[in-house]
């Protein structure tokens, strides 16, 4: 794990390596989580997305040097042992089934090692790996919502229990065990054998639950103890069942107890000392549309998620021209920092930008395709359609509208970030050929937005190419072309005409919030204990996190951030955070 890894961000228990049992954790985050959650083109997730916000909270909250997920691969032989070992189990929800395959990938794409071990079910894995982690005096926490793992727990050996939800886990040492069953991990399986355990068909003896079962193992201090001495145990029901179910007793005992002897090919010291590979988790995140948990991974842990490789990478050979050069049909048209590029299939062109007439001239015959068609040139009434009358353009396709259409919930819907998505990369003509690993990162794309209109329109172009499919197929092809794309110049007329506004309503509104805002600066800086320019991110951050010692979440370039999404993360710390973001709001309307 990198360096800037190995501190927990969070107030989480240390370990150096965490076991996840992979199939519990599975079935856990399917039954907790909406069925309803799904992917823009009706994917079910909700087992993908559970399963991944739990690999971030590892990640987040206790930056452990290794983490491995074991799977089950057959019942260890208990089948054999007891028929009915897990017979009543139906076979998984069809939508679990559909996400199933993916789930092992998904933790590959974390960086954390998959173990399965043909015959074994993940908890004797689990049971053997932490075992020879203890042997080399490797902190474990197993992950699991299987309370049989208990018996698991010792000196250097914790396990964190999923309960309501997915990331909702309490942590268990020796004395939390103890709390919760009245017996040491140790006497686990003996409780098991008494009270059995009706997930895994476990029989144990009729009549005696866990209140029981802890009691009698207090006080004869193991089950064959509590089978020597049946005749000093009150009740004589009690006392048949215990003496008819004896056997079931033992059985139920061997069942619960884990394996420690599992033969698999992991080195759990290697382990920890390889660097975790996250190099296709926004691949993975992407196809599975997992926004918010790379999001929160990027707000909150400190070590660093690789930008993807890019699947098609387009050479880009821009050379002057006019607009008159521009083949008949389609174009892909961008303008910025004066310039303007297009491109219509075969040859990209650039050129100077002429005036607002010069341009509708040169495209009027052509369909035009553009990123954001209602900002063209500049925002605002200064942009290329504020300044023209409606109707001036062909306007074929926004892609930035389209993609709002096939994914109304994305956070943004800048190009490069759609290009992203799409796995685009351009390469520009006579640009450094690709890195030594043999693939371009999409992070290494230029800046597209702002800088090159050669490099907007050709992006344009090729997003188009596969918008138009989806939009398609999600019977959107109306809607784009009937009512939002007419929409665009009607907003820009808007723009361009205006609105009535009543100044002097507005003076006094703006001298009230002055008011608001000054009040509100001496309430932060009383609560801080010294002046300070809020609006200065490393003045407030400072005494945020130097002096407040608030939680610390995203490192930037130049400290630790101070933006939205991290003050709305510690806003319950302190009472502060509260009145710097109304602050925030404040001052920028007056």
């Amino acid at each position: 794990m990198p360096a800037a890894a190995q501190t927990a961000t969070g107030s989480g228990e240390p370990a150096d390596l965490f076991l996840i049992d992979g199939n519990s954790l599975a079935y856990r985050a399917f039954f907790a989580l909406p069925e309803s959650i799904a992917t823009s083109d009706g994917r079910p997730t909700n087992a993908i997305y559970g399963f991944a916000a739990m690999m971030v909270k590892i990640l987040t909250d206790f930056a452990p040097r290794a983490v491995a997920v074991a799977w089950d691969a057959g019942m260890s032989g208990r089948e054999k042992t007891y028929a009915p070992y897990k017979a009543q189990r139906s076979s998984r929800p069809d939508l679990l089934k559909e996400q199933w395959p993916h789930l092992a990938p998904l933790a590959d794409a974390f960086g954390f090692a998959n173990v399965r071990v043909e015959g074994w079910e993940a908890d004797d894995v689990i049971a053997t790996m932490a075992r020879q982690a203890r042997e080399k005096e490797i902190p474990v926490m197993i992950v699991t919502g299987d309370r049989d793992a208990y018996q698991l727990v010792a000196d250097g050996v914790k396990v964190m229990s999923t309960s309501r939800g997915v990331t909702d886990t309490k942590i268990y040492d020796r004395d939390a065990v103890i709390e919760r069953y009245g017996v040491p991990p140790e006497l686990v399986p003996d409780l098991i054998g008494l009270k059995g355990d009706t997930s895994d068909n476990i029989p144990g003896v009729p009549g005696i639950g866990e209140k029981t079962a802890s009691q009698l193992l207090q006080k004869y201090g193991s089950l064959e103890s509590v089978l020597d001495n049946i005749d000093e145990i009150s009740g004589p029901k009690r006392k048949q069942n215990l003496t008819e179910h004896a056997d079931d007793a033992r059985i139920s005992k061997e069942l619960a107890t884990m394996h420690l002897d599992v033969k698999f090919e992991l080195d759990l010291a290697e382990l920890a000392e390889r660097e975790p590979d996250l190099s296709r988790l926004r691949e993975v995140a992407a196809e599975f549309e997992l926004r918010q948990v790379i999001q929160r991974l990027e707000d909150e842990w400190q070590g660093e998620v690789p930008e993807r490789p890019a699947s098609e990478r387009i050479e880009l050979e821009a050379e002057e021209g006019a607009l008159a050069d521009l083949g008949d049909g389609e174009v892909a048209f961008a303008l910025a920092g004066g310039r303007w590029g297009g491109f219509d299939g075969k040859r990209l062109l650039v050129g100077e930008a002429p005036d607002a007439d010069e341009l509708c001239k040169g495209l009027s015959s052509h369909p035009l395709i553009a990123h954001d068609a209602k900002s063209l040139g500049e925002q605002g009434p200064r942009g290329l359609l504020g300044t023209l009358a409606a109707g001036s353009f062909d306007l074929a396709h926004d892609t930035m509208i389209a993609a709002y259409l096939i994914d109304p919930a994305r956070r943004t819907y800048e190009l490069a970030e759609l290009a992203a998505d799409e796995g685009i990369s351009l390469q520009a003509d006579g640009a450094e050929e690709t890195p030594k690993d043999g693939q371009m990162s999409l992070g290494d794309a230029p800046e597209v937005p702002q800088q090159d209109p050669a490099e907007i329109a050709r992006l344009a172009w090729e997003l188009a190419a596969r918008q138009r499919p989806k939009i398609d197929d999600l019977g959107l092809e109306r809607i784009l072309h009937e009512v939002e794309m007419p929409l665009v110049e009607v907003l820009a007329g808007m723009e361009r005409e205006g609105v009535k506004l009543d100044a002097e309503r507005l003076g006094a509104i703006s001298e009230e919030l002055a008011g608001q805002a000054d009040s509100l600066q001496a309430e932060i800086w009383a609560l801080a204990g010294r002046e300070f320019t809020i609006g200065s991110p490393s003045q407030l951050g400072e005494v945020l996190f130097d002096e407040l010692k608030l939680s610390r979440k995203r490192r930037g370039k130049t400290g630790f951030s101070t933006d939205a999404r991290v003050l709305s993360q510690i806003r319950s710390e302190h009472e502060i955070i509260a009145k710097i973001e109304r602050w925030r709001e404040v001052t920028k309307l007056t």
